[in-house]
């Protein structure tokens, strides 16, 4: 099987080699993006392939919005080769870090010990 490279786009764009030519499938793999704005991928073969397009698909994932202070996000993407060979998008999430005061935090262990 052919490798399959995936670029993105946006303001802050690249490439990368998803799956290495001679790669074995079925196989997920998880990408990590920091992004402010939604993420669009291109999948292609690395080599081109007798009567096929070299071109697979272009998925966009979104909407994705700055954090609370401007900063990019992390979005994890879930690719996916099936037993049949076909690229697909299996899941997409933004994680977000949640502070919670020390005091709150100190509360709700005692009050957990009290029960």
């Amino acid at each position: 099987s052919s490798g399959i490279n995936a670029e993105y786009g946006g303001t802050i764009g690249g490439d990368m080699e998803v799956f290495k030519n001679g790669h074995t499938f079925p196989f997920s793999k998880m990408l990590t993006f920091y992004r402010k704005e939604n993420l669009i991928l291109e999948a292609s073969y690395l080599s081109p392939l007798p009567h096929t397009q070299t071109i697979i698909g272009r998925f966009e994932i979104g909407p994705i919005k700055p954090a609370d202070d401007g900063q990019s996000v992390k979005v994890k993407v879930k690719v996916k080769v099936d037993i049949h060979g076909i690229l697909m998008v299996e899941s997409a999430h933004i994680v977000t870090r949640v502070q919670v005061p020390v005091e709150e935090e100190k509360k709700k262990k005692k009050k957990k010990k009290k029960k």
